[in-house]
This record gives C-alpha cells, sequence and structure tokens, in this order.
C-alpha cells in the first residue's frame, strides 16, 4: 500500500490524497501507469515508487524508468534509483508528491508481469502497442486545448 498527496500540478483537479493498494506505482504519461500526469515534459513511463522489503525492514525505492530523466527528493536532484521515507517530496516538472504512509502487501493485483511476459514473446508488437499509446494521448491532448 502506496499513500500519497499530490501537492501541486498541471492539472488543478489532481491535486489531494491517494491510496494505492499495491507495492508499486508508476508514474508517466501512459494510461497505463497509476498515476498519469499529461505534462509533455514527461516520457510515457517516467518513474516508478516501489516498497520493497528485505529481512530487516519495508522501505521505499524511487526510480527512474528511462536513462535520460531525473527528478527531484526533497529539492535535491536524482536520476537513477533512492530510498525514500515518509515525508519526502518527490518532485518533477510542475508536479509534487509528499509520501503519507506505505507497508508492503502480501497479495499483487497487477498486471504488469503478465504485460512483461507479452513484452518478451512479441517485442514487435509490444513496440507497436507502445506508438500507437503515444500517438492517442497527444491527440487527446491537442483536443483537451482546442
Amino acid at each position: 500500500m502506496i499513500h500519497l498527496e499530490i501537492l501541486t500540478s498541471n492539472d488543478p483537479l489532481s491535486i489531494g490524497l491517494y491510496e494505492f493498494e499495491y507495492d508499486h506505482l508508476l508514474i508517466g504519461r501512459s494510461k497505463k501507469n497509476d498515476l498519469i500526469f499529461l505534462d509533455r515534459e514527461l516520457p510515457l513511463n517516467y518513474i516508478m515508487i516501489e516498497v520493497v522489503e528485505d529481512h530487516l525492514a519495508s522501505y521505499l525505492v524511487v526510480r527512474s524508468l528511462t536513462r535520460a530523466p531525473f527528478f527531484f527528493i526533497n529539492g535535491k536532484k536524482i536520476s537513477g534509483a533512492l530510498k525514500i521515507r515518509i515525508g519526502d517530496i518527490v518532485a518533477f516538472g510542475e508536479n509534487k508528491i509528499k509520501i503519507i504512509d506505505f507497508k508492503k502487501t502480501r497479495e499483487e493485483s497487477d498486471l504488469s508481469g503478465a504485460f512483461a511476459a507479452f513484452a518478451k514473446n512479441a517485442p514487435e508488437l509490444k513496440f507497436a502497442l507502445e506508438f500507437i499509446e503515444e500517438v492517442l494521448v497527444e491527440a487527446e491532448a491537442k483536443a483537451n486545448h482546442v
């Protein structure tokens, strides 16, 4: 479970508290993400926040899903991956997310494993679907600005 608050966003209607009942949270422009920000500066799949457990404790990790972008944790520029804590603020573009709480859940309820298997078995279709999704996201953004 990941509980967070969107503090600022280019979409004022998205500001508020959110609770996700699984152990990872995908963030970006793609409609496959758990948190979708229609910010043209963001990649389709931007960052992941994940509850990780070892033999000592559970903790949160935020990691970039692409090579180039960076994000900020409590005002410090970060790329790659970093452990984060309750109260930390993750910022990217005009968006700021505050971590409220987290805990490891025992049951995964997402389809990321199935999608990964599909992508492994049919990589040419994965590329085509991602391209179509990019075109649809851009068309939707243009339609919203007309």
